[in-house]
């Protein structure tokens, strides 16, 4: 196929995982062999969209906006030299080969080395059956400050959040920044899924009441237009009034391409297996950022990009694939990274964990069915707990499991 380039790096995400490992290859000596695409028409945009402080400080010293943050990610691309393809969506994979849709039509780009760093997406509400009335003022949280901060749009006056994770509050600050009257947060657990403090300060300093072991039942509307949800609390239905809903949360990480076109693909947390060193299994692929589990915030992401960026650099010296025992674990357990253990590279730890409530247990370490570790759980769903490796020597013929007891 014509228009068909040889590259040795190929990125595939311009938000801070992909950015910050394309600095680090850069600074490795590996700047000029590699190409960072994104299908956006601006590096981060995701961050751009959050026009709040909170980001920044760790990796730049100094509290950023999210669009400061976005631009700050530019402007130290562009320090360093790091060639950008924007407008590139990523269409197609086959082993080393992608394929792009630009504007300018299909392009093909074969790389020794692949990492992807797409990030996440909040789940839309068809995914999770809600029943009701079908309206445009049924967003996500990403919808709405798209509407706000970047096409300076209103597009309700009074809208309740559904989840109560973290971006939820990010919400309630875009809302409050375009007029937008937050009547409530529905979360159907008992506790809200981030900091606990963060209730009563949305109950008394926001002026946001947060109904916790509530359930949504319906979205009302007349003529597509909204006009209340009504909802489940301690067996009472009630109605409250508004006219826009923002599902928040629930994020699920942006690899639906991966799961069409990479065998090795990991269910439970919606992406591809990776080892300790982000590495797969066949060894040209590396992943790094959202794109492993879901979100976690943004430094995060950022610190992980330069990990894997020196992962995939002692790869491409080595040339060696990994060799590598798969980790399980039960349901009760959201997601797990690394799912994979490189037995050939000693890990510092197993795998990190997260739950999707809040949990306390004890979470069991199987080798080939037999107990090796046990470790207490006591565990926010918003939070990342570290497994422990144990001190038994491991092949490539073993079986490891992790096991979730909840205390009685």
């Amino acid at each position: 196929m014509k228009n068909r380039k040889n590259i040795k790096i190929a990125i595939i995400g311009a938000g801070p995982a992909g950015i910050a490992a394309a600095i680090e290859l850069s600074k490795l000596g590996d700047g000029d062999e590699l190409l960072v695409f994104d299908r956006e028409d601006q590096i981060a945009m995701t961050s751009r969209h959050c026009n709040h402080q909170g980001f920044g400080m760790l990796e730049f010293k100094r509290a950023l906006t999210g669009s400061e943050y976005a631009d700050r990610l530019a402007k130290e691309a562009k320090k360093h030299n790091i060639n950008i393809k924007l407008k590139h969506t990523l269409t197609n994979i086959d082993d080393d080969l992608l394929r792009f849709s630009t504007p300018d039509g299909e392009v093909e780009y074969q790389a020794q080395r692949i990492l992807f760093a797409m990030g996440a997406r909040e789940k839309p509400r068809p995914t999770l059956l809600t029943s009701g009335g079908r309206s445009p003022n049924i967003i996500t949280t990403g919808a709405l400050q798209r509407f706000v901060h970047i096409q300076k749009r209103k597009p309700f006056s009074r809208a309740v959040i559904i989840g109560s994770e973290l971006v939820s509050f990010s919400a309630i600050m875009t809302a409050k920044h375009a007029g937008i009257e937050i009547a409530a947060i529905i979360e159907e657990e008992p506790q809200i899924k981030s900091f606990l403090a963060l209730k009563p300060i949305s109950n008394y300093l926001l002026k946001t009441p947060i109904h916790t072991s509530t359930k949504l039942l319906s979205i009302n509307t007349k003529n597509k237009e909204i006009t209340s949800i009504t909802i489940q609390k301690n067996g009472i239905v009630q109605n409250i009034e508004c006219d826009g809903v923002i599902f928040s949360g629930n994020f699920t990480p942006e690899s639906s391409l991966l799961q069409s076109h990479i065998d090795d693909f990991n269910l439970q947390n919606r992406s591809t297996n990776i080892t300790q060193n982000f590495q797969t299994a066949n060894g040209k692929y590396f992943l790094a950022g959202n794109v492993v589990r879901g979100a976690l915030t943004a430094f995060n992401c950022f610190f992980e990009g330069k990990e894997a960026a020196k992962q995939l650099h002692k790869s491409l010296s080595s040339n060696k694939n990994p060799k590598t025992i798969k980790i399980e674990s039960d349901q009760n357990i959201e997601w797990l990274y690394p799912s994979l253990i490189d037995i050939s590279s000693k890990p510092e730890y197993l795998s990190n964990i997260r739950f999707n409530k809040r949990s306390k247990g004890t979470l069991i370490v199987l080798l080939n069915e037999k107990e090796v570790l046990r470790q207490s759980i006591n565990a926010a769903p918003w939070k990342k707990i570290k497994i422990d490796c144990f001190n038994r020597p491991i092949s490539e013929n073993d079986t490891i499991k992790l096991l979730y007891k909840p205390k009685s």
